[in-house]
């Protein structure tokens, strides 16, 4: 045990727990564990290192547009029927599109509420194929909101 008249203990623990509460501080401040780099939302996809520090608008001259929406579309459909079948409901979702119209990274930006229709859009869009954004005519990479529409009824899906 310590001894209250043992100064050189009662300066170590004082220090001790001083260097404790400033770890912590510094750890609960970032939001983040020790050891884990900072990222744009909490709802993360590991693609999204691809695309840098996460969504940010990026000023083109052409937007990207999906070059293949009805496969999607089917793709979608099948998976809502096979997964969840009646369900409805919108994924607000934001991707980046690579210079080459490939899908770099996804982030979920507003959930449908449904854990299971968020993981199907997340899946679907992840191999969808988009026409690249231009800068001065040079393609480019950007990042893109992209909303993917559930309709409870046996309707297709609306992108």
């Amino acid at each position: 045990m310590f001894d209250p008249k043992n100064r050189i203990h009662w300066v170590a623990v004082i220090i001790i727990t001083l260097l404790l509460i400033l770890a912590l501080g510094v750890t609960k401040a970032s939001g983040q564990e020790p050891g884990w780099p900072d990222v744009p939302s909490a709802q993360q996809d590991s693609h999204a290192w691809v695309c840098g520090e996460g969504p940010a608008y990026m000023p083109r001259d052409v937007e990207p547009r999906l070059t293949d929406a009805e496969a999607l579309r089917q793709v979608l459909l099948s998976l809502q029927r096979a997964e969840r079948p009646g369900a409805g409901g919108r994924t607000l979702l934001w991707v980046c599109v690579m210079n080459t119209g490939r899908v770099g990274g996804i982030l979920i930006h507003t959930t449908s509420g449904d854990p299971i229709l968020d993981s199907i859009a997340l899946r679907a869009i992840a191999n969808a194929r988009f026409s690249p954004a231009k800068v001065d005519g040079r393609n480019t990479t950007v990042w893109i909101a992209q909303p993917v529409d559930f309709v409870p009824r046996e309707e297709p899906v609306e992108l």
